[in-house]
Formats: C-alpha cells, structure tokens, sequence
C-alpha cells in the first residue's frame, strides 16, 4: 500500500468512528467476499496433493496395460525374446504374484514410517522392472521385471487409498477416491496409444519417466494429518490441515481428529480388531465382496489381452486400433462417477455397473458361444463375421464397470473402516484382489485354449450376475456420512447374519467336483478325439491338420463331464491320433491321367515313378496291357505316390484301407485256454 492511499482512507476511518452501523455493514461485506472466493477454491490443495498420489497409480498400473502391446510383439515372428503362448500367460499373471507382497510391505510399515515415504518408495521396484525389461535376453528376466512390477503395483494400489481418505474432507472424499480409478485408466491409454508404434525397449525407457515423474510430483506433497498425530507431532499436523483446507479456522477440525488417534491407540491391536470387532466383521465382508466382485467379471482378463482378444474379429479398425478406443472410452467413463458418487450414492452406481457389465459380458459369451461351436449361424470362418457385437459387448462392459465397480470400491474403502484399522484393512483387500487376479488372468488363457473363449465368458457373466445379488444385499449407503455416522450405520446392519453373507459370498468362487487325471490313461467311451467343437479337419486334404509323414496327429480331444485333465486343468487334452500324410498328389487326378494318357506314362510320371512312365511312353504303355493294369491298381489304390504320402481324396470319394489279420482281428490261443 503506498503511503498516499493511506492518507486517503484515514478520513474515511474516522467517518465509520461516528457511524458504527457502516463499520458493520463493511465487515459483512467483507467476510461474505471472503466466504465467496474460499468456496470456489476451497478444496483446490486437496485435489492438487489427491492429483500427486493417484499419479503413482499412472505409474504401477502402466505395468498391467504394458502387456496388451507387448505380448503380441513377443510372440510374432520377430520378437526380441520368443515366447510360447504359456509363457506369455505367465509374463502377464506374474504381476498380481508380485503384487501379493505390496499390500504386507504396506501394512508393515506405513503405520511406522508414515503414508508419504512408503508411498515414494513404491516407485523403487517399477524403477527396477522397466530396466530389467530395457536390457532384457531371456524370459526370465522378463518374469523377474513383472515380479518387481507387481510389488510396485500392489504398494500403490494398497497405500493410495489411505493417503486420499486421510487428506479428503467430507465433501470431496468420494471424488478424490473415485481418482484411483481415472489415474489407474489413462495409464491403460499411455500404453495402448504409445506402445504398438514405438520398439519394445522403446516402449520400456518411455515407461520409465511414469514413475520418475511420480516421485518428482509427490515430494513435494504433505504427510496426512492423522499419522502425524499418531506420531505426537500436533504441530505438524495442524500445518498439514491448514495447507490441505486452505484455512486457519481448523481447530475443531483437528479436535475431532486427535479423538479418533486417541481412540484407535486405546483399541490395541488392528489385525486383531478387524477380525474380532463384530462391526469390523461386516465391513470386511463388504470388502471381500467388492474385491471379489470387481475382479471374477475379468477386467483384467479383458484389458490384458484385448489386442489378442480383438485380432479375432473381422473389423475395419486393427486390433490395436481397436485397444486405444477401448482404452478412451474406459477413460472417459471412470471419469463420470468423480462427479455423480457424491451426488447419486455409493449403492445405485454399483448396482447399475454390475446390471451393464452383465449385458456385455453375455453378448460377449453367446457372440462367441456361436463363432466357435457353429459353422451355419455366424460364418463358416471363424471371426469372419458380426464382429462389431463382441466389440460393442466389450464397451459397453467397460463403461459399465467403470462408473461403479471400478471406482466406488475404492471409495468405500476408505469409508467404512476406523482410521487405525484402515492399513490392515486395505492389506488385507490388496492380498486377496492380487490372488483373485492371477487366478483370473492366467486361467483366462488356460481356459481360452483348452476349452473355448467362450466358457471363459460365461463364467465372467455368471459371477457378475452373482456379484450383483450380493451388491443388493449387502453393501449399505455412505453418501455424504462422516465417518462416525457410518460406523453407526455398520452397527445397525448387525441384524444381517455375518454367515450368511459369507455363504452367499462363496457363490462367487467356482465350486468344483470333478476329478484330475491324466488325460491320456482315459478308455474308449471316457473322451471324444478329435473334439467336434472345434474345427481340426483340414478341407483342403480331408485329413487332421498338422498331420507328418510319420501318419501321425495332434489334436485336441475332450473328457466326458466330470474329468479334469491334469496336464491343461479343464476338460481337453491333446493326443496323438492316425492319419494319412498327403504331400499333394490327388486320386481323382491321378486316376484320369492313368485312364486317359496312361498309354504315354502321364500317371506315372505324375505320381512319381520316372522310369517306368517313360518305359510306358516308349511301348505305349506295353501296348495297352500295362495302362490297363495301372487303372486297376491306381484304381484300387495299392499303388499310390512314390513318396510313401497318401491320395487327397474329395470328401465324396471311397478311401480304401487295407485290413490284415493282426491280434485286433483274430484270437490267439493263451497260455490258460
């Protein structure tokens, strides 16, 4: 202010002297401008230090999507490190094995060391495993960089959650934790846009800077009231809340806060009070549901192979094409609930997420169902046709699950535990999604190959359908509720037996009686081979594909129901069977060259016997008599291709097999007859 615009108020100072009532109405105007300009950004830290966090989710979950670009890359023709199809089952599944580990580092040392500090460290192990994967010679440096990056991921995913509901105030607690989500989808479309057009090392130095950035972004961000007064440090922690609120008026506030610490320091043990405490009990149930829910309708199955999933249809758009407008459309979808979870509740978003997901996933399922067991509804080639419905299935099952599996999840995580259980809660809830995942996500593959995409769909449906009669059942509404209104919530839905739900929770996993064996031991009558469902006859040749000059298949066969094959976990098995190998040489032509031009040795020439067709030729095929002999022979098909293959016979023509008495055909006399 400079000194003659000082001068110029003092009169008018002294003028409110003799009018107080303008003294006041000044004041008022004043605290209502303040007011005014505070509510438009009262909440902006929040959402700065919320934007830094979820940035480690960029990060850890560029991991996941790295595989869709990736394992086509690896298994082509010229992949820098070849893999077979399982191994690449296993470079994608290996993630959720090392994200195992993320959620127990979290629970053992984020109530020692604090929420900022762990969460840094979490881009440590992504550091590693992009390097690992940059200088990469081997598959099992390749499965040593998924490890690592699982670690990473299940550090993020575990610890995140916590930072945001221990930063957010009521009001913007479900958006910001409705962030995990949106975060967790733009990192699935960095990898899908960037990685089908740059090198595969390319594609790892380029991830790098995900987590580097994280890290630059993040330290610079605040440690979370409560684990500061957890630790004594009241000072600091009013000046987190002061930063965080954008306000000085935080004492009350901070009292609440300081209650809770107080509170939870006085109950003892976490791990024991989350699994004792009766209300505890029924929050994890509520989050056993959701993790289970949120993972058997294979979101990640889905996002992980999309590319291999979407070079099957017959679309205008290439399979990665295709993958970046999936990857845009889940983007753009995750973003709706950040505005509708604080307004339309917790319970209708859920219940119309799983109500959609269920409709893709059985177009999906019958799409399908239909291409791989019929030959005359579709097309007669598979893939050839209708390609736009398993495409429009899909999108509409990641818009679907995006506004509310996806995303209220994470919302009601950190609403409906107590602050000093919440660490155990979230390890416990990042275990068991990362055990669900790998079971998801590599017998997605398992089943996929051995019995048909189309299984693996259905039971993504049913599970969602499951998931979605729990949802109803169980799940209570947290919209706009502190957190001591929700815990007296949880303590009125006590009324609902705690095993009941859990019994009803258990239809979610796949319950089984059936019986592994090796599949080759089985007798007549316990499997078909080959498996009629699926097209093994070559058209072309009339026999089974890959038939070798040993006459020799192998194909895929099919247990009865109730047999698990040991050697692939469901109902089919490969197995050798006969066949008769053709290098090329057709009956029908062979025959109207013997009948016709014998006389000059075309037929033989033709199946390969040079001297004879031209001691044919020379003698006019022994003047008739041994044209006429050829007919007979090549007629009856005892005399076939000088390379020992067998006659391409059209479907229509007789095939000839000649039956000698062996032990199948006659009794030989035993020992004790």
């Amino acid at each position: 202010m400079t000194p003659s615009i000082a001068l110029s108020i003092l009169p008018r100072a002294a003028s409110f002297q003799r009018r107080p009532w303008l003294v006041t109405d000044a004041r008022c105007w004043c605290n209502m401008s303040s007011a005014k300009q505070m509510g438009r950004g009262q909440y902006r830290n929040e959402y700065i230090a919320a934007l830094a966090a979820t940035s480690s989710l960029v990060a850890s979950v560029a991991c996941a999507g790295w595989s869709s670009p990736a394992l086509p890359v690896l298994r082509g023709p010229n992949s820098p490190i070849p893999i077979t199809p399982d191994e690449g089952s296993w470079v994608v599944s290996l993630l959720s094995i090392g994200s195992l580990f993320g959620p127990i580092i979290c629970g053992l040392f984020v109530d020692r060391y604090g929420r900022k500090p762990v969460l840094l460290v979490s881009a440590v192990p992504l550091v590693a495993g992009w390097l690992f994967i940059v200088f990469a010679e081997s598959v099992g440096m390749l499965y040593t960089a998924r490890l690592l990056h699982g670690i990473g991921y299940g550090l993020a995913y575990s610890l995140t959650p916590i930072y945001l509901g221990e930063i957010s105030s009521n009001a913007v607690r479900g958006s910001t934790g409705v962030l995990v989500t949106v975060m967790a989808k733009l990192a699935f479309l960095f990898e899908y846009s960037v990685g089908p057009y740059v090198g595969f090392r390319a594609l790892a130095w380029i991830s790098l800077a995900l987590p580097v950035g994280f890290v630059v972004l993040f330290f610079w961000m605040p440690e979370t009231p409560y684990y500061l007064l957890a630790r004594g440090n009241k000072k600091a922690a009013a000046d987190s809340l002061r930063w965080l609120r954008r306000s000085s008026t935080i004492d009350e506030e901070l009292g609440r806060m300081e209650k809770l610490v107080l509170e939870s320091k006085q109950r003892g043990n976490p791990l024991k009070q989350l699994l004792l405490t009766s209300t505890n009990k029924k929050s994890l149930v509520i989050i056993l549901l959701l993790s289970f829910g949120m993972q058997l309708t294979g979101i990640n199955a889905i996002l992980g192979y999309s590319q291999t999933i979407f070079s099957r249809l017959a679309l205008p758009l290439t399979a990665a094409e295709l993958s970046i407008v999936l990857a845009l459309v889940q983007l753009g979808s995750v973003m709706l609930p950040t505005f509708l979870v604080d307004r339309a509740g917790r319970r209708p978003l859920l219940l119309a997420s799983t109500g959609g997901s269920f409709i893709g996933l059985a177009m999906c399922a019958v799409y399908f169902t239909l291409d791989e067991t019929t030959t005359d509804v579709l097309s007669p080639e598979p893939g050839a046709a209708h390609g736009w419905i398993p495409f429009a299935g899909v999108l509409l099952f990641i818009i679907s699950f995006a506004i509310g599996l996806a995303t209220v999840p994470f919302a009601i995580l950190g609403e409906v535990f107590p602050k000093h259980i919440k660490a155990a809660a979230n390890s416990v809830f990042g275990v068991i999604t990362s055990a669900v995942v790998f079971s998801v996500v590599k017998l997605f593959q398992v089943i996929s190959d051995g019995a048909g995409t189309y299984v693996s769909f259905w039971i993504f449906t049913g599970c969602t359908a499951t998931t979605g009669v729990l949802i109803y059942l169980i799940i209570p509404e947290t919209k706009g509720q502190s957190f001591e209104r929700i815990q007296e919530i949880m303590m009125r839905r006590g009324r609902t037996p705690t095993m009941t739900v859990l019994i009803l929770l258990l239809l979610l996993i796949p319950i089984s009686s059936e019986v592994e064996i090796d599949c080759n031991s089985l007798r007549m009558g316990q499997f078909i081979c080959p498996d009629p469902a699926l097209r093994q006859i070559d058209p072309k040749t009339q026999q089974l594909r890959g038939c070798t000059p040993d006459n020799k298949a192998r194909v895929w066969c099919v247990a009865v129901e109730g047999i698990v094959c040991s050697e692939t976990k469901n109902t089919s098995f490969t197995r050798e069977m006969p066949c008769k190998w053709t290098n090329g040489y057709h009956f029908d032509t062979a025959l109207l060259l013997s009948v016709f031009l014998g006389m000059f040795g075309a037929d033989r020439f033709y199946l390969g016997y040079p001297a004879i067709g031209l001691l044919k030729f020379c003698t006019l095929g022994f003047m008739f008599l041994g044209q006429l002999v050829d007919v007979i022979l090549i007629a009856t098909q005892v005399v076939g291709p000088a390379d020992g293959s067998a006659y391409i016979i059209p479907y229509y023509g007789p095939v000839i097999t000649v039956v000698r008495s062996d032990n199948w055909t006659y009794r030989l006399p035993q020992d004790n007859w």
